[in-house]
């Protein structure tokens, strides 16, 4: 992307090559990922707004936006939202995640 003024999800015009248009059914990771988001964006919870979300999908770096899939881009999105709103930290998720590695 040349254009510094450009947001990275900004493809408008863009050469993006073909497009998988052919419907299939969501894997688990994918509701799994859709079913987290809609708890955490009820207004009973209130974790953050889906602006919120899009904003932190649209953060990703050129490189990760163009390779992750769309619900691993809403997934790290979650990630860095709930440690922006101070819900747990990066060290507390890295180690718990460690912790779950160990244990598999």
């Amino acid at each position: 992307m040349s254009n510094p003024d450009r947001k990275v999800n900004d493809v408008g015009g863009l050469d993006g090559g073909s497009l998988d248009l052919t419907e299939h059914a969501n894997t688990l990771f994918e509701k799994r990922v859709d079913a987290l988001v809609m708890l955490l964006v009820h207004p009973s919870v209130g974790a953050f707004k889906v602006d919120a979300l899009r904003r932190a999908v649209e953060s990703n770096s050129q490189k990760d936006y163009a390779e992750l899939g769309y619900y691993a881009k809403w997934l790290r999105a979650v990630r860095d939202l709930l440690i922006e709103q101070q819900v747990f930290t990066a060290a507390e998720l890295d180690a718990r995640i460690a912790a779950l590695r160990a244990s598999a």
